[in-house]
């Protein structure tokens, strides 16, 4: 019997509303260990609540909601051909900054 979700859970969906955010970020918001964040996300992202949008610049995960990677994605393959005009190097650092703002 589910009684739906729960303090750490509540406060991640409130969080991400807002935008992208990483996993030490939405610590610090729930007030919560690293440990119950980690494991908040896990069963939001099995019910489908939230989702991965890769990793950032400190080395974690950014999580969001579904509709942003969406989103992200969309943006993302309208730059599939930014390599052959503008040199792979600063594509990847372009897309590095993108996906860091998104």
């Amino acid at each position: 019997m589910s009684r739906g979700p729960g303090r750490v859970q509540r406060a991640i969906l409130q969080a991400v509303e807002g935008g992208p955010l990483d996993v030490w970020t939405l610590t610090l918001y729930a007030q919560a260990s690293e440990s119950s964040t980690r494991r908040a996300l896990r069963a939001l992202a099995r019910a489908g609540r939230v989702a991965s949008l890769g990793y950032g610049v400190r080395g974690g995960q950014r999580w969001g909601l579904p509709v942003q990677v969406a989103a992200m994605r969309a943006v993302a393959d309208s730059f599939e051909n930014l390599p052959a005009r503008m040199g792979a190097r600063f594509a990847c650092s372009f897309r590095r900054c993108l996906i860091s703002a998104l």
